[in-house]
């Protein structure tokens, strides 16, 4: 600037003035909320002048990191401070640029947005916008509903809203959790499937057969269903579906129905499909082919007999073995079997073994003998391969034909077998036994080769049909319960093989075993259904209580122990534990004296045990006053640790009373009177999970048996489930239900400990609903933030009210000592606050003179709503407390009050002594200084050189003429002042005030030198002259002078010739028609002419840069003549040159007219000028004689001349 103004003082004139390009010209974006961050403007020159200048920012979150700049090209770095801004706020305002170019105005509109999600954060209003956006973009959606700002959004404001989405957030299943979001908010139906789950059934199919199943969706949105099947046959190609599985609502489910799993005869199976809301169940039946090999279990490749094809006959010959049927119906049936097996195995030699057996058991011999000598060559040819066939023909022949030594034979072969070789089979034993009648003699050791057998992996029911009538012959064998005799005494029973005397021996054995069975426990039940037996209901109790049962099978047992007068040891105790939740009838005497005596119970028990006796016992007996000091103990050891369910809350409801209640009870007391049992259908449910609106915590209660006992203090709360793998369900179907009904109880709680946290969030809500009052009230909100973990949306609440109260209490006080104590505003964490509570408090803070504290609040957090009187005050105190030190940010408020017209003196004059903007803004703040009589300081000459740097000079004079006439002034400013006016004027052609002239006579008129003079003010001055109708003799010398300096420098404008009324103009200078063009300095203008009558077309000519971009062509026209004229210029067009080497230009018609001839020949008419257009006249006229006399009038005048004025 100091530059430009010494220039101008020379009166020097800048070439050109820069043209400023500005990207962008103006700024619209978005700001995330909280942070601060940069960008730029880059201002660069359009036609390569330098540029230089200053930039000023007109709101206070929006900062110029450099206010200077200069270059070609400029990047102008800006900060933005968003910091304690809240989603939807707009900060708006310029960048101001004053530079040698001009000045330009860059506005700027920065939407303030909460998070990357802030583009659609306005448009959710409701939950029905945020759920019209997952239905168009689900992606969107969902990453708006993750975004840490989402909270921002203006429908999350709701604190139940609130609430559902901080029981959601950061669980596992993204797109499940905005379906339960979406749900719980009621904007959105859950989807709904359904499907066809008709019967479908499948007839002995002979290759994999493929099918599907079709399940639509009501409505869109997220879907889960698990797929499964209870049927080995049924091949699912997927075990889960999800919406991404459906196309237009629809999906479909395929499976195979595999024939090589199917048995034979009719397989049944399920296919049962499960969501979150719904189950259903597909039934599917095949019938597996007898005849097809497809199962891989029929027919072998040698047409041999599987196991499983045997497996109805030995069941039937097992029944015939151990008698429990009539043998001649069993007989019939296993000669069925056995045609069916010959039938299906016509080639295996053991169906007709099986023949011959029945037929020997039916008495037919001979048809036995038949059937054996057909099978005999088969049977020798593999005896060595299948030596148990061999041995079972063998022992059939000597049943048809019995011969000694053959038998003899026979027993040692399979001696040889079963003790040499070392195999176990267990088919030769038993043959064994019925050759060998000696075995008999020795039933011990009989026995022990049958456990050995067992031992060595042998459980076929055969041996143990054998083992078992050889202990019921010989119960001394049964000295232990094993494994082999629990098995042996099981299949027995089951047979109808053991009599009373094995039975209550094995009873007697049980009662020493250590360990629990599972057999063994089904073995004492059967005994004890055949042989009802104090005995063997005593062995079976202990069993089950050495196994811990406790369910209510096993309650049955001990309660018929204990009609039986059963004496074993726990049995009460195990009576109690397995007692049902229905039992509703007093326990057995005994049992109750026994637990009066012995009270070595856990905590279950005894409030088993307690619940009984307070329901069905009376409390006037004897044996009720013993147990009562137990259970008050009882109940205040689990109120103390808040336990709760059914049977607790019975013992609380007849054991507390009012009385009872002190500090300690009155603190956990209420949770347990407010308890719910919570019961849920959805056996995935592991967690109910209760969040309340007014806090932050949630808690979590285990579900046992599908229910769990929730303290619920009101009801703004939220319910929400969790499964076992951390995902969380609003939308399950459940039932919740009050444990207990004591308002009485719950009263003299609060009243004891009226500091129970709920009652005082009870309270909290009642003192927000309406209004806070008093200033016991204010101070309770307060504590209650101090000691509670508040939810962000209930304290912001709490915050509002406690703050809006203390500011309604302080403007109804009057400030200054002993006026309101503003400590509470001073020492809040404003950082919780939202803006307008902020704005509030800082107001408050002005009211009461809290000045200080007030400006470091503007200072964080910004003044934007603060009402413009409120400000003011603050600023005019804060100006005299800083002794009207320069302070930005106080600036830049006093200049805001000063627009809002909320100013005083003391901030004008502030503003006169530091305010530095725009031209007007400068303009208008002195003005208003002047008008105010408040010192201006040195405002009159910054702006007046600022009005000279930039080119804005629109009250340039006004600013001057307060300069001349109020301060002292300086010559160099004064210079630059004058040469801007004749710039002005002849150059840019503005009116002049006729005391700039003035000045300009005295200045040329005072310089010794007129060529030393500024250029600029001669041209001006000249002009000015060439307009006036008359000059006095002085003026008429100086005009002399200067014209003569002009006209050694070449300087001829069209004006010049009007100067000839004032002072001699030379002829060639008033005989030329001229033409004038104002271009560009720099530029090459073209002028094309033709001279009418005589020129039809158009030429170019030389057209001279006289001064500036001024360009000047003068012409001599004869009388008649007219000359046309077209001016040409180069400019750049509006867009760029598309080959990329600077700014495309383009050739323009930037001017054009006419001239004609006018000599200003006044006195002038003897010339000889004057001659030859009296010679044109004559010639356009045809005017012969006339011709003549001018032709000799020219050639005599030019003879004297020559004469006069000879020219060597």
């Amino acid at each position: 600037m100091r530059e430009r103004i010494n220039r101008l003082a020379r009166g020097i004139i800048d070439s050109g003035i820069p043209e400023l390009v500005l990207a962008p010209d103006k700024v619209e974006a978005a700001v995330p909320a909280g942070e601060v961050i940069r960008g730029e403007i880059v201002v660069s020159s359009g036609n390569n002048l330098h540029i230089k200048g200053l930039v000023y920012s007109s709101h206070a979150r929006v900062q110029v990191v450099d206010n200077a700049f200069g270059g070609l090209r400029n990047r102008i770095i800006y900060e933005v401070n968003s910091r304690y801004t809240e989603h939807g706020d707009v900060i708006k305002g310029s960048f101001y640029l004053v530079t040698n170019g001009g000045e330009r105005e860059i506005p700027y509109s920065l939407r303030v947005q909460a998070g990357n999600g802030g583009e659609v954060f306005g448009s959710l209003a409701t939950p029905r916008d945020f759920a019209a956006l997952a239905k168009r973009d689900l992606e969107t959606a969902l990453r708006v509903f993750e975004y840490q700002d989402f909270t921002e959004a203006p429908f999350m404001q709701d604190a139940r809203i609130r609430t559902i989405y901080e029981g959601l957030k950061g669980r596992a299943g993204r797109r499940n959790l905005l379906e339960e979001f979406l749900v719980a908010l009621h904007v959105k139906e859950p989807v709904r499937l359904s499907m066809d789950t008709g019967k479908r059934t499948y007839g002995n199919p002979l290759e994999p057969v493929g099918d599907s199943i079709d399940i639509a969706a009501g409505s869109w949105g997220y879907v889960s269903a698990d797929i499964e099947t209870d049927a080995p046959f049924i091949e699912l190609v997927k075990t889960k579906i999800t919406d991404r599985d459906f196309v237009n609502s629809r999906c479909r489910i395929h499976y195979r129905i595999v024939p090589g799993r199917l048995h034979k005869g009719r397989n049944f199976g399920r296919i049962r499909v499960r969501s979150l809301r719904e189950e259903f169940v597909l039934e599917i039946e095949a019938m597996g082919d007898a005849a097809a090999d497809v199962t891989g279990r029929g027919i072998e490749n040698d047409g041999r007999m599987d196991r499983e094809s045997l497996l109805r006959y030995l069941s039937l010959r097992l029944d015939y073995e151990t008698g429990i049927y009539e043998p001649a119906l069993l007989l019939n049936q296993m000669t069925k079997e056995a045609e069916r097996l010959r039938a299906g195995y016509p080639d295996d030699e053991r169906t007709r073994l099986l023949q011959a057996e029945l037929m020997i058991l039916n008495g037919k011999q001979d048809n036995a003998f038949m059937v054996l000598e057909e099978t005999r060559d088969s049977v020798l040819k593999n005896r060595e391969k299948q030596v148990e066939i061999y041995c079972f023909y063998q022992y059939l022949r000597l049943q048809v034909k019995p011969s000694a030594d053959q038998k003899e034979s026979l027993i040692r072969y399979i001696r040889k077998l079963l003790w040499e070789d070392g195999m176990v089979r267990p088919y030769l034993f038993l043959l064994l036994v019925k050759l060998d009648s000696t075995m008999a003699q020795n039933p011990l050791k009989l026995y022990e080769t049958m456990a050995s057998l067992f031992e060595n992996g042998s459980n076929s029911p055969f041996l143990y049909t054998a083992a078992c009538r050889l202990m019921e012959e010989h119960p001394d064998l049964l000295i232990r319960l094993g494994d082999f005799e629990i098995q042996v005494l099981y299949l027995g029973i089951q047979k109808n093989m053991v009599g009373s005397r094995l039975a209550l021996k094995a009873a007697g054995l049980a009662l020493g075993i250590k360990h629990y069975r599972r057999l063994l426990e089904r073995l004492m039940v059967k005994l004890y259904e055949a042989y009802p037996d104090v005995s063997l209901l005593e062995a079976l109790c202990s069993i089950l209580i050495k196994g811990e049962r406790k369910n209510r099978d096993a309650f049955e047992w001990y309660e018929k122990a204990l009609e039986q007068g059963v004496n074993l040891t726990r049995l009460y105790e195990y009576f109690l534990y397995s007692l049902p939740g229905d039992y509703s009838h007093l326990l057995p005497r005994e049992v109750l004296l026994y637990f009066s005596y012995d009270k070595d119970l856990d905590s279950h028990s005894r409030s088993v045990l307690y619940r009984n006796i307070l329901l069905y016992m009376n409390p006037s007996s004897e044996l009720y006053q013993a147990y009562t000091r137990h259970m008050e103990q009882f109940a205040m050891e689990q109120l103390f640790r808040s336990k709760i369910n059914s049977r607790m809350a019975v013992i609380y409801e007849h054991m507390i009373y009012k009385d009872m209640i002190d500090m300690r009870v009155a603190r956990v007391l209420p949770g347990i009177l407010r308890s719910c049992r919570v019961r849920c259908e959805d056996s995935r449910m592991k967690y109910v999970i209760v969040r309340y609106e007014e806090l932050e915590e949630e808690e979590a209660y285990l579900l046992e048996d599908q229910a769990a006992y929730v303290p619920i203090f009101s009801d703004r709360n939220v319910l929400l489930f969790q499964d076992a793998y951390g995902n969380r369900y609003l939308d399950v179907k459940h039932w919740k239900v009050p444990v207990m009904d004591k308002q009485e109880l719950l009263d003299q709680c609060y009243q004891v400990y009226p500091d129970h946290p709920m009652l005082r969030l009870r309270e909290c809500r009642t003192i927000l609903e309406q209004g806070v009052e008093t200033d016991s009230q204010a101070e309770f909100l307060e504590g209650t933030m101090v000691e509670m973990h508040l939810s962000p949306v209930f304290e912001a609440s709490v915050l509002q009210a406690v703050t809006g109260y203390y500011c309604k209490k302080a403007s109804e006080e009057t400030a200054g000592p002993g006026g309101f104590n503003c400590s509470y505003l001073i020492q809040l964490d404003k950082k919780r606050l939202g803006v307008k509570q902020r704005q509030q408090i800082c107001e408050t803070l002005i009211s009461q003179n809290y000045m200080r504290e007030a400006y470091d609040m503007i200072r964080e957090y910004g003044s934007q709503y603060i009402n413009p009187h409120r400000l003011m005050k603050l600023c005019a105190r804060t100006i005299l407390l800083r002794l009207f030190d320069q302070d930005d940010l106080l600036l830049y408020m006093a200049y805001k009050v000063f627009q809002a017209g909320a100013y005083d003196s003391v901030i004008m004059d502030y503003l006169c002594e530091h305010f530095n903007g725009t031209v007007s803004q400068m303009y208008e703040v002195l003005i208003q200084g002047v008008r105010e009589h408040v010192e201006t300081y040195d405002l009159e000459e910054r702006l007046l050189c600022q009005m000279l740097f930039t080119g804005c000079c629109e009250q340039m004079d006004s600013v001057f003429e307060l300069y001349m006439n109020r301060k002292p002034t300086r010559e160099i400013i004064v210079k630059a002042y004058f040469t801007q006016k004749c710039v002005q004027y002849f150059l840019e052609c503005r009116d002049m005030d006729g005391r700039v002239f003035e000045y300009l006579k005295q200045a040329v008129a005072g310089s010794l030198e007129k060529d030393r003079m500024p250029t600029i003010y001669l041209l001006a001055l000249t002009k000015y002259c060439s307009t006036l109708d008359k000059l006095d003799a002085e003026d008429a010398d100086l005009l002399k002078g200067v014209t003569a300096v002009l006209l050694e420098e070449g300087l001829v404008f069209p004006y010049t010739r009007e100067l000839s009324r004032h002072i001699p103009v030379p002829e060639d200078i008033m005989d030329k028609a001229m033409v004038e063009y104002r271009g560009s300095k720099d530029g090459h203008p073209e002028l094309q002419v033709r001279i009418l009558p005589e020129e039809e077309e158009w030429h170019s000519e030389d057209f001279r840069r006289v001064y500036q971009g001024i360009y000047v062509k003068q012409k001599v026209l004869f009388e008649g003549e007219v000359m046309e004229y077209r001016i040409y210029d180069y400019k750049a067009a509006a867009r760029g040159n598309p080959s990329g080497k600077g700014p495309e230009v383009s050739r323009v018609l930037a001017a054009e007219g006419r001239v004609e001839c006018d000599h200003k020949l006044e006195g002038k008419e003897n010339s000889r000028f004057a001659c030859l257009n009296e010679m044109g006249a004559a010639l356009k006229d045809k005017d012969s004689g006339s011709l003549q006399m001018a032709m000799e009038d020219y050639l005599k005048k030019s003879a004297a001349l020559s004469r006069l004025f000879p020219i060597e």
